[in-house]
């Protein structure tokens, strides 16, 4: 994608045809090699690093953001090793994640427009102001090294992940960054949760289900076919992957259900998402998961008719390895008790509710990663409609 983006982009092209050393890498532009002068009044090389903003294809660079940028190396200083206090605007570690750490916040808008029109002119201004002490030392000095950086962004994704370099999120993000996460049954609720996966740093996606996908699956499900493709009756699985493959590398599809006897090629798995509409094939997966040790969350819809109005639930259930068997009894509905179970025996689904269940998996998951603040760590939580009540417990 570095190469790639580069070719494609005017500004960035330039660039590199002037012999700029750049790296795309999670979403950032990084400069390598530029020269400055350190405190100590000697000469040094750091690196630019800048948040890029990409057009809606996500294959060309648009105008930066901000006239702001970040580098990485000591406190770039004036010949006598006095900082740059013109551009410097703070000296604080900003760790981006992917291995990208600055140092330095510097901010210096254009006289005449407040904006850099493109982000040859950023980086060149921004060289050029670190440039000039390193000149006064020797006039050779310069970013233009003609060298090239292996790309740093052949990772998950397709495009740079440049949300969450504008967002500065990237540290936090690399948290999901397992190394095999798995998703059986693509059914609403198992579709939403692919959707909501493949936009994380997940090294691979691997989809289980055997079902194909047909008309109604249209109606609680993300996104739309080609009619073209619908007429082939395609896989659940083969589907997704050629529509998230677009965006994420490592999506593996497999066209089987789980059963007792491929239960254990689960084995290394970091999560599993388990998004199955059966009491037994819900016992009989969290039976394998639990013996493998494997963390994983269970999902459940139930809707019902009540006086001509749909009401009913969502569940999501998180399973760690440490769990006793007993409280993955207490908390899953197996179907071993009728009236138990028999709210999610309803056929019914609605593609909003099967929604609000993935959303809710995939945030628990992201809370189990670290991803956001947990300090309950729940273990079962249920939507009702009715109320719009969420409830949360935990049963260890």
């Amino acid at each position: 994608m570095s190469a790639a983006l580069i070719s494609r982009s005017p500004d960035l092209r330039r660039l590199d045809e002037e012999g700029f050393e750049l790296e795309v890498r999670g979403g950032f532009l990084l400069v390598h090699s530029v020269p400055y002068v350190t405190p100590a009044s000697r000469l040094a090389r750091g690196m630019l690093i800048c948040p890029l903003t990409l057009d809606p294809t996500g294959q060309v660079t648009v105008a930066p953001a901000d006239h702001t940028i970040y580098f990485a190396g000591e406190t770039p200083s004036n010949r006598d090793g006095t900082p740059l206090v013109a551009i410097i605007n703070n000296s604080n570690r900003h760790d981006f994640g992917d291995g990208i750490v600055a140092n330095h916040y510097f901010s210096s808008k254009p006289e005449e427009t407040g904006r850099y029109p493109d982000f040859y002119d950023k980086i060149v201004a921004y060289a050029d102001h670190l440039g000039r002490p390193a000149r006064s030392h020797d006039p050779s000095a310069s970013a233009r090294t003609g060298l090239k950086v292996a790309s740093g962004d052949a990772g998950r994704f397709r495009f740079p992940d440049t949300a969450s370099a504008r967002y500065g999120i990237g540290a936090v993000s690399g948290r999901l960054a397992l190394g095999k996460v798995a998703i059986i049954g693509l059914g609403g609720t198992g579709a939403y949760v692919l959707d909501q996966v493949a936009k994380t740093p997940v090294c691979e996606i691997h989809l289980f289900d055997d079902d194909q996908l047909l008309n109604h699956n249209l109606f609680r499900s993300p996104g739309a076919p080609a009619p073209a493709e619908m007429k082939s009756f395609p896989l659940k699985v083969d589907h997704y992957f050629a529509v998230y493959d677009r965006m994420h590398v490592g999506i593996v599809p497999h066209a089987e259900r789980v059963t007792n006897a491929n239960v254990d090629a689960l084995a290394g798995f970091d999560f599993v998402f388990v998004c199955v509409d059966t009491g037994a094939s819900r016992r009989m997966i969290a039976e394998g998961l639990h013996r493998l040790g494997i963390p994983f969350i269970d999902t459940g819809i139930g809707v019902g008719l009540e006086d001509d109005q749909l009401d009913g639930c969502a569940r999501v259930t998180f399973i760690a390895p440490e769990t006793s068997w007993g409280a993955v009894e207490r908390q899953l509905p197996f179907g071993d008790d009728e009236d138990e179970d028999e709210i999610y025996k309803s056929a019914i689904q609605i593609a909003d509710l099967n929604a609000v269940n993935a959303v809710l998996a995939v945030m628990r998951w992201k809370r189990w990663a670290g991803f956001y603040r947990d300090e309950r760590s729940e273990t079962n939580t249920v939507y009702s409609i009715e109320g719009n009540h969420l409830s949360n417990r935990t049963d260890i």
